[in-house]
């Protein structure tokens, strides 16, 4: 419970923040990916599941930093993951190329987040999740930008080890 009402905290003092810094460059987005999580069952068997991905993200940019929060749900027939990350991206150039109005921006971060995690099997439940990201965001027009990312997390969830996501996103920037 504390780890919810820390995050919580977190993301809104982030959020009014990003607000007064960023008013110019907020953003809306939905992201779609391809996921692979890492669990251990409870008899100590590992395994891997694999599945699409998809959610939505709000955040603000300016040309050095991007912070998000995401929302993300993934599952296969038997097991589902609900993730709630606040990511923090660090632009390494603002343009490899520019040409035509399309500017691409590579960017390394990291996030911080809240998993729930459950199966057919019953279990239920949810703990931090913490990892870092690297991609590449190109903006194609004023109010466009897409963003293709890897992203890799770790758990403190008794079941759950790790999880990775190739992640296309696309960003209406207002």
């Amino acid at each position: 419970m504390l780890n919810k009402i820390l995050l919580s905290s977190l993301v809104v003092v982030t959020l009014s923040q990003a607000e007064e810094s960023f008013s110019s460059e907020r953003f809306i987005g939905i992201e779609v990916g391809y996921s692979s999580a890492d669990t251990t069952s409870a008899i100590d068997k590992k395994t891997a599941s694999k599945d699409i991905e998809y959610g939505l993200h709000i955040g603000a940019q300016n040309e050095e930093w991007r912070t998000t929060v995401s929302l993300t749900f993934y599952g296969d027939k038997e097991k589902e993951y609900k993730r709630a990350i606040l990511e923090f991206d660090r632009f390494v150039w603002t343009s490899l190329y520019k040409t035509d109005h399309i500017m691409f921006k590579p960017y390394l971060g990291g996030h911080i987040g809240y998993l729930n995690y459950s199966d057919e099997g019953g279990i239920d439940e949810g703990g931090l999740l913490y990892g870092a990201q690297a991609g590449l965001a190109w903006n194609v027009l004023d109010e466009v930008d897409f963003d293709l990312s890897y992203r890799y997390s770790v758990s403190d969830l008794s079941y759950i080890d790790n999880i990775g996501s190739f992640v296309f996103g696309a960003n209406y920037i207002y």
